[in-house]
């Protein structure tokens, strides 16, 4: 006698459905696993490409900032920073768009990280011992970033675009709150003022600006920690000198 295919080893028959829906689950379940095994791979992929991503374009602005400091935007080719940068050619567009965009994200960069470090004192009632302390603030900016003052230096000497987009985006909005600071705690008009912040905001970087002028004339770096705060202390004398008389 044969035996019958849907009996179990002791001879009980099966349910022919229970063994489809048994037999269903099973590949329902192999399923759900090749697709999370699959989803995880696809996101374990996503995500390294994300950090390759991330490290490229950081590459590129780091890259960039001291060159457009030192040559310019013109003088700067999308080539040289790539090449620089150690990145594959036709990177910057690809992740930027065009090298006008990826100026603008590397002045941002440049720009938005020490500005937000400041610690301004509060604008209500103004006083000296405040403007101490906003040029102390300013020199160890200075002495942190010189390329801010080399770049701003680069293209303040004409109008362009890009002056516009550096002063309206990342030096006006500091601007009016120190304007309206230091006239009221010094009692400056608007043209005093206007002296008053070349003076201070040029004799706050000049001497970073120029470091490898600085070490030839002097012999010193003039980014090490003990002059810059020599430098910030003079300034504060210099600047406030005779305001208490």
């Amino acid at each position: 006698m044969l035996a019958d295919k849907n009996a179990d080893k002791y001879g009980f028959k099966l349910n022919t459905g229970i063994l489809a829906w048994a037999s269903l689950s099973r590949l329902q379940n192999k399923r759900r696993e090749m697709y999370s095994q699959a989803q995880s791979h696809l996101g374990k992929s996503k995500r390294k490409e994300q950090s390759r991503t991330r490290v490229a374009r950081s590459k590129m602005i780091t890259t960039a900032i001291p060159m457009f400091a030192e040559k310019g935007f013109d003088a700067t080719s999308i080539s040289d920073i790539e090449v620089a940068a150690g990145v594959k050619r036709g990177m910057l567009v690809y992740h930027f768009k065009s090298k006008k965009k990826f100026w603008e994200t590397a002045i941002d960069s440049l720009f938005t990280e020490p500005y937000q470090e400041k610690d301004y004192p509060a604008s209500m009632n103004p006083t000296r011992e405040g403007v101490a302390i906003i040029i102390r603030l300013n020199v160890r900016i200075a002495a942190q970033y010189p390329e801010i003052g080399r770049l701003v230096t680069l293209e303040a000497r004409q109008n362009s675009w890009r002056l516009t987009y550096i002063v309206d985006k990342h030096i006006t909005p500091g601007f009016n709150y120190l304007k309206e600071y230091v006239s009221t705690a010094l009692n400056l008009t608007t043209s005093e003022f206007a002296h008053w912040y070349y003076i201070m905001a040029k004799s706050c970087s000049t001497i970073f600006v120029s470091e490898p002028e600085c070490s030839l004339l002097f012999g010193f770096d003039s980014l090490q920690p003990e002059v810059v705060e020599t430098h910030a202390d003079m300034l504060v004398k210099i600047i406030l000198i005779g305001e208490d008389k």
